[in-house]
């Protein structure tokens, strides 16, 4: 059996960023009225909510929650109140994969078919690196689900319309829930595909329900349990777990007392709404956590970008001649000479642009670069946001980029609720919020470009 792998320091990023916990957490009241505006129009006394964190440079500048974690009872969204991430559970399983190709232990370029025997033979032409971008083709796990005559075609649909009080108890479960094995098998058993891998992006669950797969075969851990271990002990995110069929909680653990219920708006009432049979598949979400811990996280990215951006030989030797950053949200190239802004768990944008300065009392025309990282997820009425982006004026040739010239924001949104919106709620929030830093004009700011349909 392979060695279990070394329990990694405890390195909180909050301390590292000199955030002090002793202090009320910093809030900006013009932050403040965006998100109440948006989440609560009406003025009504009793809505679900959302937590808000947002980063400036390297500092805090906002930590804030608003409304309730639970209707039925009146307790209001904390600090500590955990929520279903969804989707943004990908960035995670793809650290866990980054991490065991900088161990040696994986391959970007290994095949799927290294790793399980019974997938078809397009499995011998798939990648890691088109699981992690979305250019695999896979078939959706979620549809043949349907197709296999498993679920009724509006399964999930039905399911955001019953009311249902399963978070947070979350006890309710079958004789047996489906699983990541199940998924893998139902994959598997797809003969042909759509078209071959690596020659489109396709956004798809199912490569990285198949990565968390990869990730417990190599280390002959469960997925849940690896990512704790490696990751959120070492990190200080003690309130951050992955959610699987073997898990369990006492009913006055941290886990349960914490854990918001999830709601939807139907005919302008908040239903509540929770159990799904597929409520166990991990992978591709299902990794919950607090506005707290998905701040340490975020900060600990913001370290590697300014270490990846203005001290790049040293980040590199540090990374054993990889760059962790370039892993993570370097754009892919894929047959045809396409390019997919897509990177290991995150969108990516990239723009460039001219202003002038006033340096030295002169007026000088200089070029700016910007980059966007962003995600969003979505499980029933859970919605989260995590929009990072950056710009700084282009270096002389052989040069790094100035840390002091580096400017950039952080902000993670999480809610309980779908609000009923035409839009992705918790998206338009960051996206005001970045307004009210960095302004409307798509050329200052890059988050503006995002579409939070």
């Amino acid at each position: 059996m392979a060695s279990r792998p070394a329990r990694a320091k405890t390195l909180d990023t909050l301390d590292y960023f000199h955030v002090d916990r002793t202090a009320p957490p910093p809030d900006e009241p013009a932050v403040d009225k965006i998100v109440t505006d948006l989440i609560n129009p009406q003025g009504r006394e009793r809505m679900p909510g959302v937590a808000v964190a947002v980063r400036k440079n390297a500092r805090l500048v906002h930590l804030n929650c608003y409304g309730y974690a639970n209707l039925e009872t009146g307790k209001k969204i904390t600090l500590d109140t955990i929520f279903d991430l969804g989707s943004l559970s990908k960035q995670f399983t793809a650290i866990a994969v980054l991490q065991l190709v900088l161990e040696k232990k994986l391959k970007l370029t290994d095949h799927l078919s290294k790793f399980f025997k019974d997938f078809p033979r397009y499995a011998d032409t798939t990648t890691i690196a088109d699981l992690l971008h979305h250019t695999a083709a896979l078939p959706a796990y979620d549809d043949i689900y349907v197709q296999s005559r498993l679920a009724e075609e509006d399964w999930y649909d039905r399911a955001m319309t019953k009311r249902d009080h399963w978070y947070p108890r979350m006890a309710r479960r079958k004789r047996r829930e489906i699983t990541n094995e199940d998924v893998r098998r139902w994959i598997a058993t797809q003969k042909l595909l759509p078209r071959l891998p690596e020659t489109e992006f396709e956004y798809c669950n199912s490569g990285y329900v198949v990565l968390a797969a990869i990730v417990a075969k190599v280390t002959r851990m469960r997925f849940a349990e690896y990512l704790k271990h490696y990751l959120f002990e070492g990190m200080a995110m003690s309130d951050t777990y992955v959610f699987d069929e073997s898990t369990r909680f006492s009913s006055r653990s941290r886990e349960i007392v914490n854990h918001a219920k999830c709601y939807t708006r139907i005919k302008n009432r908040f239903l509540p709404v929770g159990y799904t049979p597929l409520n166990f598949i991990t992978g591709d979400g299902n990794v919950h956590s607090t506005i707290v811990d998905l701040l340490r996280w975020e900060l600990s990215l913001t370290g590697h970008e300014i270490f990846g951006l203005c001290f790049p030989d040293e980040a590199k030797k540090m990374s054993g001649g990889v760059s962790f950053r370039d892993l993570m949200w370097k754009p892919t190239e894929i047959k045809h000479g396409k390019q997919v802004s897509y990177g290991a768990g995150w969108y990516l944008k990239r723009d460039k642009y001219e202003q002038r300065d006033v340096i030295k009392g002169r007026r000088v025309k200089r070029k700016y670069e910007s980059r966007a990282e962003y995600h969003r997820g979505k499980w029933l009425g859970w919605r989260g946001y995590v929009a990072r982006a950056s710009r700084w004026p282009v270096p002389a040739a052989g040069k790094n980029v100035d840390p002091n010239e580096w400017d950039s924001l952080g902000i993670i949104v999480l809610s309980n609720a779908t609000f009923g919106e035409n839009q992705f709620m918790t998206c338009r929030i960051a996206q005001e919020i970045s307004r009210f830093y960095w302004g409307r004009l798509k050329r200052d700011n890059i988050i503006n470009s995002f579409n939070c349909g």
